[in-house]
Formats: structure tokens, C-alpha cells, sequence
């Protein structure tokens, strides 16, 4: 009688809805992240690992651990990748790259970083990856940005301005690894960064990537002070000659694989890594 009314009992909760609960058998295992979930950890794992010093006060100890994007390039071959920031608030002080090759040059598996200084504050980054990338300067210069509208006292159309003043600039680049390829380069629609680069009002700032398919070649920098407005440019790629167009007359262009070095405002290296 007690195992029929067991029986009974079970039926009823079932049918109610809800499921016996059931201990775990020792065979049971909780299914493994994804391979996007891991190489993620993988990258971030590494970005974690930095450390920052400066003498300046306002600069962080750690790099801001959320990605401002992540995107892969089949055609090279790297399978994953990040872009990260270093500064809370304001225009970062430096975005560096993490991306992920399992072939890099026909060798073995790596991580790719590239090194870009947004500021004139001197800075220290070291990690088991980075002996001590210390910039000596700001990789990008501002410059006036002309026939650009006022600046909008509104937010959201501040932001449609940034992005109308981001459409003005196109850019090509003409990448150099195992073999050659020649680019027109797409701007991406929407920011990946917008931030504050004063207490001015109306003072407003974003970071737009220009990419070859979703692979950042260049940083492309638009602020306003509220009154005026300017831009600046930075490479976030070694192997390649880039080239950036104002309203297709060209404003700036750097050869493939520049004079770099630990002291760089950009700076570029790569390290073994173990990812799937």
C-alpha cells in the first residue's frame, strides 16, 4: 500500500509539472563551455594578467576588463579577437588587441597583441606577455576637423553627428603576411567606444573602427569640445600600409611594419597560447 500511494505521489507531480529531484550519478558532468566561451576566457586571461604603473595619479593599475569588440578574420586565419581599453572614463589612455592564431606564419598557436597609446601620460604595461611596453607619447595627433556642424546640446543627436562626421573618412590598406592583399577599408556603423574628453558642456567623443571584413586596421578618433570639433587617427595592425581619406582627399598614411619598439606609442608583439 505505502509503494502504491508512492507511485500515486510521483504521477501527481508529474503531471502537476514538476519533476522528482534525483541525486547525480558519478558519471553525470556539466557540459563543457563553448569554444567561443573558451577562447574568450583565453584572451581575458591575458588582458587580467597586465599591470599598469605610472606616476600619474589618474591612471588605472588594470586595464577595463569588458572588450569594446570582438570579431575574427577567416582570411588570415586568426579565429578570435578583442579590442580593450585602458581608462575608465574619458578617451582611453591606450586600446590594446588581443586576437587569437592557431597557424601565425605557419607556425604554432599565439596570441597576437597590438599596442595602441591614446595620451602623452607616461605609462608602464607589463605581464608574462609584455615585458614593459612604456609609450613615449600619444600614438595619435588631433587635428581640426573642418566644415563640421555646431555641436548639439542633445545626446542622441550628438551622436548622429559623430557618426555623419565618421562617414567623411574612408580608408585602404594593402596588408603584407604570407602573401599580399589590398583592401578598401569599411567603416564600422556604430561606435565602439563613447565617452567625455572634458567637463566642457556639450563635449562629446566616440572611437570607430575602420576594418578589413571585421578586423580593426585602424582607430579613428572624433571629439568635440562643445564648440569645435577634431579628429585622429591610429593603426591597430603591423604587416600593412595604411592609408585614410578626408572627404576622399588623403590626410595620413604609414608604411607597413614601422619603427617600433618597447617605447613605441604603437607597438606590436605576439606570444605562444594554448586555445581551442
Amino acid at each position: 500500500m505505502v509503494g502504491r500511494v508512492s507511485r500515486l505521489a510521483t504521477l501527481l507531480l508529474v503531471v502537476a509539472g514538476f519533476t522528482p529531484l534525483r541525486g547525480f550519478a558519478a558519471d553525470d558532468k556539466p557540459e563543457p563551455p563553448s569554444v567561443a566561451v573558451q577562447r574568450m576566457e583565453v584572451m581575458k586571461s591575458r588582458i587580467e594578467r597586465i599591470r599598469v604603473s605610472s606616476a600619474a595619479a589618474d591612471i588605472p593599475e588594470r586595464m577595463r576588463l569588458v572588450p569594446l569588440f570582438r570579431y575574427d578574420d577567416e582570411t588570415r586565419g586568426y579565429v578570435d579577437g578583442t579590442v580593450w581599453r585602458l581608462g575608465e572614463t574619458g578617451r582611453p589612455l591606450a586600446l590594446v588587441t588581443a586576437e587569437l592564431h592557431p597557424r601565425y606564419l605557419n607556425g604554432g598557436p599565439v596570441v597576437v597583441y597590438d599596442l595602441l597609446s591614446l595620451t602623452n601620460k607616461r605609462f608602464t604595461l607589463r605581464s608574462e606577455d609584455l615585458p614593459g611596453w612604456a609609450p613615449n607619447g600619444s600614438a595619435i595627433a588631433m587635428e581640426p576637423l573642418p566644415d563640421a556642424p555646431v555641436p548639439a546640446t542633445n545626446p542622441s543627436t550628438r551622436l548622429a553627428q559623430l557618426k555623419e562626421q565618421a562617414r567623411r573618412f574612408t580608408g585602404t590598406q594593402e596588408v603584407t603576411e604570407l602573401d599580399k592583399q589590398f583592401v578598401h577599408l569599411r567603416l564600422l556603423p556604430r561606435e565602439i567606444d563613447r565617452y567625455t574628453p572634458t567637463d566642457a558642456p556639450n563635449a562629446d567623443g566616440a572611437i570607430f573602427l575602420l576594418v578589413n571584413g571585421r578586423n580593426p586596421a585602424l582607430v579613428l578618433v572624433i571629439e568635440t569640445d562643445g564648440k569645435a570639433w577634431q579628429w585622429g587617427v591610429g593603426r591597430l595592425t603591423l604587416p600593412s600600409d595604411l592609408e585614410l581619406l578626408l572627404d576622399d582627399h588623403s590626410v595620413w598614411k604609414q608604411p607597413r611594419n614601422p619603427s617600433y619598439g618597447w617605447t613605441s606609442p604603437y607597438c606590436a608583439t605576439n606570444r605562444p597560447a594554448v586555445f581551442p
